[in-house]
């Protein structure tokens, strides 16, 4: 019998960058499957799955090896075909989220990814200007800081990125932060930093929100230290 869902499924890349659809689900088999994509260019492509061994960062499997299929790093995924051919789509907010859960890994203290439509504002209208937007701060030992808004988000400069004292998990709604009108969270959960992003923009940010996202990284400096 034909399945009617896709399995768990998340992207993940090896030492060598490839990146890779990957099953997590470890009852899976995905026997005569494969993923549709379109290159960046917006070429139609496909990659059939085969049973890898699991060596991917950060992704806890059950099993020694996993059902993987290669992507292109920057290709947007439209689609898991069965071995019968059937075709099941990717419903575009969690190939955003799962995109974002990978985007975060490995990631160092300073880095902020910036979420919301694509669009010039002239810079006298920001202050007031309503944009629905998400960030994301990396912050020390693997905790994240995701805040949302109505309003454009600034890039903070922390003194420090440590994480002591903080109450993770938990939505705050506090007004610390001025331009942050929709709370802030910090978490070590990747996929509840991401969901929360996608959530966000999809439910607030209206119909076109997705074709008009666009998505900023801007990462920490380092100073030449000899030792």
């Amino acid at each position: 019998m034909e399945p009617h869902a896709i399995p768990s499924w998340q992207f993940a890349f090896d030492d060598l960058c490839t990146w890779y659809v990957v099953i997590t689900d470890p009852h899976a088999d995905l026997t005569g499957w494969s993923i549709h994509y379109n290159h960046i260019d917006g070429t139609a492509d496909s990659s059939p799955f085969v049973q890898n061994d699991a060596d991917f960062r950060y992704i806890e499997l059950a099993t020694r090896t996993a059902w993987t299929a290669t992507i292109e790093a920057a290709a947007l995924l439209d689609g898991f075909e069965t071995a019968g051919g059937q075709i099941l789509p990717v419903e575009p907010w969690d190939g955003l989220a799962a995109w974002l859960v990978e985007s975060m890994t490995d990631s160092r203290p300073g880095m902020i990814i910036d979420l919301g439509p694509n669009t010039d504002i002239p810079d006298e209208e920001i202050e007031d200007f309503e944009l629905v937007n998400a960030q994301i701060h990396v912050l020390e030992d693997g905790v994240f800081l995701v805040r949302r808004s109505r309003r454009i988000l600034r890039q903070l400069r922390f003194v420090d990125h440590s994480v002591a004292g903080l109450d993770l998990d938990l939505w705050h709604h506090d007004g610390l932060f001025d331009d942050c009108t929709d709370g802030y969270l910090f978490s070590r959960d990747r996929h509840l930093v991401a969901s929360a992003c996608a959530a966000w923009l999809r439910d607030n940010g209206g119909e076109d929100a997705l074709d008009q996202l666009g998505c900023s990284f801007e990462f920490a400096d380092e100073l030449p230290r000899t030792t």
